[in-house]
Formats: C-alpha cells, structure tokens, sequence
C-alpha cells in the first residue's frame, strides 16, 4: 500500500502540469496583450507597439518603437461535470466548478539602443493552472454535501510557470529584416491535491483512506528567438520559436489520514500510510513555433494570420524521485497540437483602433479529466486600443471561448463515465508608454 500511495500522489502531480483552466490550449496562458489577445493572439507578422513583442516576436523589437507596458488578464472559468445514466455513486446527477476569476499580470520593456538595436525584457506567466472541485474535508469525508468523485484523480490544483525574458534584437537589413534572440529564466511552482482508494483486498476499493499532497518548486533554462521579414510594402512574414523549459521541481509529500468510520481499519490504514517525505520531478514546459504573415489591405486596415505548433509530447514520460519510496515513471499520453489564428484591426480613427479575431485550437489531451477539463476550441474576440497621447495608449479586449462538451473519466485509468462542459471568458487591460525615438509600427 506504501508504494501505490506514493506513485498516486507522483500520478496527481504530473497530471496537472497538463491539466488546464478554460483559457488556453493544455495549460498555456497566450493572452499576453490585451491588443494581442484583441486579434486571438495573431501578429506573429506584425506584433503590437506596446512592447509584448519581446514575447510575441523578438525579432520585431528593432522595428517596434521603445516601449513599456504592464497588464493584467482576468481569466473567469468554471466547469459542469454531468454522469451518464447509471454512472452517478449518489443522487448528484452532475457536479459544478464554480467560475472562478484569476490574474495574470505581465510587463515589458523594449528599448531602442540605436536605428538597428534593440534590447528588451518581459516578465509574464505563459503556462498555469488552478482546478478546484467542491469535495468534503479530510477529517469530515461524509460531510453531507456534494463529494465529486473526481477527487480521487484530483481536487484541488495549482500549476504556475514564470518566465523572465531578456532580449536583444537587429536589424540585419535596415528596414527589411530584423532578427532576435534571448533566454529565459524559468520558474515553476505546483500544489496538488487528491484522494486515495483503500486497498481493494480488504472491501475498501472505493472508500477513501488517505489526503495526499504534492508541493513543489523550482527553475530552469530555455531560449527564444524570432524574426521579422519585409516581403512588400505593408506585408510582413513573422516566426519565433521557444525552446522547452525543464524545470526541477523539489519539494514535499503528505500522507494523511481520512476516517472510515471504523477505528480499526483506520488504525491499520494509518498504520500503512507512507511517511510525509521529500519528493523530486523535472516538468518539461512546452516549446512553441509560430509562423504568421500580416498585411495592411488598406490605410485603416490590417489584417493577419498565424498558424502555431504545440509540442505537449514533451509530457509524455515523467520520472518521479521519492525520497524514501522507490522512483516511479509515469506515461501520460499527451499530444502536440496545432493552433490557427486570424485577426483585423481597424483604424476607426487617429486615436482609437478597433480589433477583432478568431482562433481554434485542437485539443492537447487524449481525454477529459477531473484535472484537465478540455478540448477544441474557439476562441472570439473583440477589442479597442486608444492613444491618450502620442506617448500613452491604452487597450481592453475580451475574449469568449467556446468549447464543445466531451465525454470524460473520473476516477484514475476508469472509464468514460459522463460529459465535461466548460465555459470561460477573458478580460484583458494593457496601458503602455512610448518613449525616445520611436519608430513606427509596420
């Protein structure tokens, strides 16, 4: 029983690093900009000036105007789990994930050194998680109100990974083409919670005996780069690349115990829990290649397209150290997965520009779970940006994500059991400020 607790709790953790809120593809959070999350993320070609470049194409850094900006997204999502007939333990035919609203802020700077240099940092969080299911205490298991069974795969989830991006830019050929590169320092956190079965071998299969935590932290290493080609006038080619992130996560276990309601058997079972020990995995964040063109068909008018490669194979296997419990590896199944973007700003007039966008993206997971709710999507969005100043603009965008119900598991390697709904919006502000001699946006 020692070593399936502790490989359930590894189980958990590795899980949730592919697991997601209602916002992004796996667990990637794009809406960097509120004008890039305007256009549904596309402008690889031709990102925006208010200085997200350094993340959305470094290569266009030393076509952009000095910039900073800061913003923040507020992604609001929730979820409905509704069984098939007959697969419901209780009277609960289904089970609500309330809305819940996160921040996720995000900050630049993009300076232009010369007429063909430029050096740039961003600070953002490209990837994250948070999944909280409604599930009884530990200590009161028969609380006599909605208990989801999904809480044997997971209840209560963090996943966050942080990146801090310093970056330079040039123009290769002044006004034409303009390449970057930069690293990143990555930081990753993770709190995991779930329940566990009881040995099957005593009638305790499907009786809860053990709360069993993960916490950890830790950073790692990666790089980006990009590049910015002029074929025309007005039209523009963009690509960037971000390499994978392995992160070493180091941290804690908990084993605790949850009442039967016979001491004997609890005795035993605590009697049997794993020791709360220290624990070690490497998570692998995903690289991503992006690929876009943009061109201004109009004074007034821009419009674009991206076509975006996902590699959430890098999950697939996953070892996992324990401190006093023998390593496990874990094969988890996911996917790469492509995501396609199109986007038009309107310049409605000198200070106000109106924008729109539509992306879909394929989904990253074999199915759905308790700990990862998702699949295709479509995301419709909308979008304004108002120049306060020649200097100062601010932009808001919202963003509507539709997701078509997927059947789903919930309980650890079970079967189909019933349909996930989800629902989800994004509200994004950015204010930026431009400074020095800057140029202007293709």
């Amino acid at each position: 029983m020692r070593r399936s607790l502790a490989i359930a709790s590894a189980a958990a953790a590795v899980s949730v690093a592919a697991g997601a809120p209602l916002h992004a593809q796996g667990s990637m959070v794009d809406q960097q900009s509120a004008c890039m999350a305007a256009r549904a993320g596309a402008g690889v070609a031709t990102p925006c000036d208010d200085g997200s470049t350094v993340w959305f194409n470094p290569g266009a850094m030393a076509m952009s105007p000095s910039a900073i900006g800061v913003g923040v997204a507020l992604v609001r999502a929730g979820n409905t789990f509704k069984y098939d007939p007959g697969m419901a333990p209780t009277s609960d035919e289904s089970i609500e994930r309330e809305d819940a609203t996160v921040p996720v802020p995000q900050a630049y700077v993009n300076f232009r050194a010369s007429s063909r240099l430029a050096v740039g940092v961003s600070a953002l969080a490209p990837y994250g998680l948070g999944l909280e299911w409604d599930v009884c205490p530990a200590t009161d298991p028969r609380c006599g109100r909605t208990n989801f069974e999904g809480r044997f795969t997971g209840y209560d989830n963090q996943l966050r990974g942080f990146y801090v991006q310093p970056t330079v830019a040039y123009q290769v050929i002044p006004g034409r083409l303009s390449l970057g590169a930069g690293v990143d320092y990555v930081m990753g956190k993770i709190d995991v919670s779930r329940r566990q079965f009881g040995p099957e071998t005593v009638g305790l299969g499907r009786t809860e005996v053990a709360d069993v935590n993960l916490q950890g932290e830790g950073t790692g290493w990666t790089y980006h780069v990009g590049g910015m080609l002029q074929l025309g006038e007005g039209t523009y080619l963009g690509a960037r690349y971000l390499g994978s992130a392995e992160v070493d996560l180091d941290g804690d276990a908990t084993f605790d115990p949850v009442p039967t309601g016979n001491p004997g058997v609890d005795a035993v079972i605590a009697a049997g829990l794993p020791k709360n020990q220290g624990v070690g995995t490497t998570l692998t964040f995903p690289s991503q290649v992006v690929v876009g063109l943009g061109a201004r068909m109009h004074p007034r008018v821009n419009l674009m397209g991206d076509f975006q490669r996902t590699h959430w194979s890098s999950f697939d296997v996953l070892p996992v150290q324990f401190e006093t419990t023998a390593p496990d590896t874990l094969v988890l199944g996911y996917n790469d997965a492509n995501t396609f973007r199109l986007a038009a700003d309107f310049q409605a007039t000198d200070a106000l520009v109106v924008r729109a966008g539509f992306r879909y993206n394929e989904a990253a997971t074999p199915r759905a779970t308790p700990l990862l709710p998702e699949g295709e999507r479509n995301y419709y969005t909308l979008g304004l940006g108002y120049r306060v100043t020649r200097a100062l603009s601010t932009d808001f965008s919202f963003q509507y994500i539709n997701q078509p119900p997927r059947a789903g598991a919930v309980l650890p390697g079970g079967p189909r059991a019933g349909i996930y709904e989800s629902r989800g919006m994004v509200f994004n502000f950015t204010l930026a400020y431009r400074f020095g001699g800057a140029a202007e946006q293709p």
